[in-house]
């Protein structure tokens, strides 16, 4: 009799042993030395192929967040072979804001755990640590008379901006808005949570100002708002800053827009589920289901939205 062996893959390398008496030993010798294999990896290289995944499979924002932590974090731990649960919590009691502490507790939650999955580590040393506790502020939303100055301000911009306002669209779904996707009576925004997820669209109701606005725009390319090599704009926030510092208001963000359209259609009285709708939030799915089967109540609701000055 050869007896029994065991044979089996782990990281990219075979493991093959022969010569137990029984099938019951060979069984019990695998699962001891898969266990032993189970050591922890330099903290180091863990976070260096968590950073290889990241930049191939999520957006690039979310890419560099978690780059600029794990800097940090292999300053701290980067001679380390094992990270327990005391460390992580010294280091997330560290951060003096509790929004902060928990973004980055987060990640790292998922840095450990996407070592775990690979085998790398034997056990989540965050896995357990739990969220501090955080008391949520209101949204700013800037008064009418300050969008108002702003958007005297934004001079040739001011139809970019107004474009947010009028669409609730975030600053990503404006910048890449195609010619393709504006309709006669209705434009579609799309977006996307991370870099390989499908696109989800919406489609917004354009009222008689909105379209004022579109039909301004000179087509200098397939987007709608673009740089003057018809390339899509990426990131405006400097251009933000400096408009409000013109104006002589305080500033505000992309997303202030949003908040400042949202609260104008509330105070219109359109229904909340057609705000979120609107919004384009994730729990809003069944919400535009229902919508749909109102006929023209989205439009209803885009025609209510105004601002007491003419583009």
């Amino acid at each position: 009799m050869s007896g029994s062996i065991i044979d089996f893959w782990h990281d990219k390398i075979r493991h093959r042993q022969g010569g137990f008496m029984t099938r019951t030993q060979a069984i019990k010798a695998e699962k001891e030395a898969k266990k032993a294999l189970k050591i922890n990896r330099k903290f180091s290289e863990i976070c260096e192929k968590r950073l290889m995944d990241l930049k191939v499979r999520r957006t690039f924002r979310y890419y560099k967040e978690n780059e600029n932590l794990i800097k940090g974090l292999v300053k701290i731990w980067g001679g380390k072979n094992v990270i327990n649960r005391e460390d992580v919590e010294v280091y997330i009691n560290s951060k003096k804001s509790p929004t902060q502490a928990n973004k980055e507790l987060k990640m790292i939650k998922r840095l450990f755990q996407h070592a775990v999955e690979r085998d790398w580590l034997e056990t989540n040393p965050a896995k357990n640590i739990k969220l501090l506790p955080v008391s949520k502020k209101r949204k700013y939303i800037p008064p009418q008379e300050d969008i108002i100055k702003f958007m005297v301000s934004a001079g040739k911009d001011r139809f970019y901006f107004l474009t947010i306002v009028y669409t609730l669209a975030r600053m990503r779904e404006i910048n890449y808005l195609k010619w393709e996707d504006v309709y006669s009576d209705y434009l579609i925004l799309k977006t996307r949570k991370a870099r390989n997820s499908d696109l989800t669209e919406r489609r917004i109701p354009i009222n008689e100002i909105l379209k004022y606005i579109l039909e301004q725009l000179p087509k200098k390319g397939e987007y709608v708002f673009c740089q003057n090599n018809g390339k899509p704009y990426d990131c405006r926030k400097r251009l933000m800053a400096g408009i409000c510092k013109r104006a002589g208001i305080k500033r505000f963000s992309f997303h202030s827009l949003r908040h400042y359209g949202a609260s104008k259609l509330a105070e219109a009285g359109a229904p909340l589920t057609a705000i979120q709708a609107i919004l384009g939030h994730s729990r809003a799915t069944t919400t535009d289901t229902y919508l749909q089967s109102l006929g023209m109540k989205k439009t209803e609701v885009m025609n209510s939205l105004t601002i007491k000055s003419p583009p």
